[in-house]
C-alpha cells in the first residue's frame, strides 16, 4: 500500500517484499502498491524564486569581490572557452547544473494534458506551453550553478494529483572534458518520456560572455509514438568589465515533430542597446503544421506570452506565470540527504552550499577546491581508461546518450500499475506482472 507520513511518500517495508509463502501479501494484494524497497521521496519545503523583469537578473559586484573579478579577467582572452576557468564562489547558485535542468518539470502536468490532445496542432501548442513553463523559475541576481563532478547524479520526482501518477527525473554527469550532462524523465502512466544530453560551452567576449547549451531533448508521447525534438537558448551575461552585470536568454530554438510535420520556431531576444524595460526577456515565434503557418507568438518568457491564431484571427494568452499558475506548480520531491549516495548532487556539494548560504566565501572556495582536487586525482589515477557512466550509455550508431533502464515494453495504460525508482533505476510495475507474482506465490505454497 502507499502511505503518507507528514510529507513522505513511501512503500511499507513488507510491501511485495515478504516471503513467497506470506499469505497476507498473497490474499489481498494492493494494486496501488509501488514496489519493494522503493526510494523514499520527501516534499521539498523551501524554493527560491526570482521575480519577473530585468531587476532580478542583475548583479552589482561588491568592492570586496571586485578584486576577484579582475584577477579572473586577467586570465581571459576574447573568444576563450570558460569551461576550464575556476569561477569565484560569490557568483554561484547553490545547486548543481543537474538540479537546475529539472526546472522544466514543475509543470509536467501540461505534458499529461498534451498526450490527450486529439489534434497534432493541439499537441504541439500544449508542448510549447510546457516548454515556456521551464524558464520563469530563476535565482535572484546573476548566479551560475555548480559544474557537476564526473559521475555525479541527481534524482527527484513530482506527484500529479489529477492523474495519480508520478514524473521521475534522473540525471548524470557522463563526461567532464567536455562537460556533458545526460537526463531521462518518465511518467509511463500518463504516457510520456523525455531523454537527452547537454554539452555545456561558454565563450568570453570582453565585456560579455555566453553559456551555450549544445544538445537536444527528445519528448516521446507513448500513446502515439510521436517524438518532439527540442533545443535550448543560450544564456548571455553582459556588463562584466563595466556597468551592471545582467543575465539574459538569447538565440533561436525549435520544437519539431517529424511524424506530424508540426514545428515551432522561437527566438529569445537580447535587450537592444537603447531598449527599455519592456524589451527585456522578449520572445517571438511561429507554429507551423505541414509548412502552413498556424499561429504567431509574442511576449516575454518570464511574464505573459500571447498566441495569435491565423485561422480565427483570435489572440489569447498562451502562458502567464502569474500567482495562480505558480500556486499550482507540482510539488517537487527529493531524496533525504542521509539516504543519498556520496556522488548525488546535494550530498556531494553540501559543504560548498552550506558555506555559500552562510556567506562565507573563503570556506566555500576551500570546499569547492577539495572537490575539484579529488576529481583531478581520480582522473590522473584513471589515466587513459575511459570513464563508464553508471546510468547512461552511448549508442554506437547515433552517438546519442541513452538511459540504460528505460522501459521499452509496448505502452498499455490499463496495464500500468505504477512506476517506482530505486538507486537511479526507474521501473514500471504492470498489473499482469502482479498477477504473475501472485501465481508464483500460490505455486510456492502448494509445493
Amino acid at each position: 500500500m502507499r502511505i503518507r507520513m507528514d510529507s513522505k511518500w513511501e512503500a511499507t517495508p513488507n510491501e511485495m517484499g515478504g516471503s513467497l509463502t506470506d499469505e497476507r501479501n498473497m490474499e489481498q494484494p494492493d494494486e496501488r502498491s509501488p514496489a519493494p524497497q522503493a526510494t523514499v521521496y520527501v516534499e521539498q519545503i523551501t524554493e527560491e524564486m526570482g521575480k519577473a523583469g530585468e531587476a532580478s537578473q542583475m548583479e552589482t559586484v561588491s568592492r570586496e569581490n571586485e578584486g576577484l573579478i579582475w584577477a579572473l579577467l586577467k586570465q581571459l582572452r576574447p573568444g576563450m572557452d570558460l569551461s576550464k576557468v575556476v569561477l569565484p564562489t560569490f557568483i554561484l547558485e547553490p545547486r548543481s547544473f543537474l538540479d537546475k535542468l529539472s526546472n522544466f518539470y514543475y509543470h509536467a502536468d501540461l505534458l499529461s494534458q498534451a498526450a490527450l490532445e486529439e489534434s497534432a496542432y493541439g499537441r504541439i501548442k500544449q508542448v510549447l506551453r510546457w516548454y515556456l513553463s521551464g524558464f520563469y523559475k530563476k535565482p535572484r541576481g546573476l548566479k551560475k550553478p555548480y559544474n557537476p563532478i564526473l559521475g555525479e547524479t541527481f534524482r527527484c520526482c513530482w506527484r500529479h494529483p489529477q492523474t495519480d501518477s508520478c514524473t521521475f527525473y534522473i540525471a548524470e554527469q557522463i563526461s567532464h572534458s567536455p562537460p556533458i550532462s545526460a537526463f531521462y524523465i518518465s511518467n509511463r502512466k500518463d504516457g510520456f518520456a523525455i531523454s537527452g544530453s547537454i554539452l555545456s560551452k561558454s565563450k568570453f567576449y570582453g565585456n560579455s560572455a555566453s553559456a551555450i547549451l549544445d544538445g537536444k531533448a527528445k519528448l516521446l508521447f507513448l500513446n502515439r509514438n510521436e517524438e518532439y525534438v527540442i533545443t535550448m537558448p543560450y544564456a548571455h551575461c553582459r556588463g562584466i568589465l563595466c556597468g551592471t552585470m545582467t543575465l539574459e536568454l538569447g538565440g533561436k530554438v525549435s520544437i519539431e515533430c517529424v511524424k506530424t510535420r508540426c514545428f515551432t520556431k522561437l527566438e529569445f531576444k537580447l535587450k537592444p542597446l537603447l531598449g527599455g524595460s519592456s524589451s527585456v526577456n522578449q520572445i517571438s515565434g511561429k507554429i507551423f503544421e505541414e509548412n502552413k503557418l498556424m499561429a504567431t507568438i509574442q511576449g516575454h518568457w518570464d511574464r505573459e506570452v500571447f498566441i495569435h491564431e491565423r485561422h480565427s484571427g483570435q489572440q489569447e494568452t498562451l502562458w502567464n506565470p502569474n500567482a495562480d499558475i505558480r500556486s499550482r506548480r507540482l510539488k517537487r520531491r527529493v531524496v533525504q540527504m542521509d539516504q543519498q549516495g556520496e556522488f548525488e548532487s546535494e550530498r556531494l556539494w553540501q559543504h560548498v552550499t552550506s558555506a555559500i548560504m552562510d556567506r562565507d566565501q573563503l570556506r566555500a572556495t576551500q570546499e569547492k577546491f577539495v572537490l575539484e582536487e579529488a576529481q583531478r586525482k581520480e582522473a590522473k589515477e584513471r589515466g587513459d581508461t575511459p570513464w563508464t557512466p553508471r546510468l547512461f550509455h552511448q549508442d554506437s550508431v547515433t552517438s546519442e546518450w541513452t538511459y540504460k533502464h528505460r522501459d521499452s515494453w509496448p505502452w498499455d495504460p490499463e496495464n500500468c500499475l505504477c512506476q517506482f525508482e530505486k538507486d537511479g533505476v526507474i521501473q514500471t510495475q504492470e498489473r499482469s506482472q502482479r498477477k504473475h507474482n501472485k501465481l508464483l506465490c500460490e505455486f510456492a505454497v502448494a509445493d
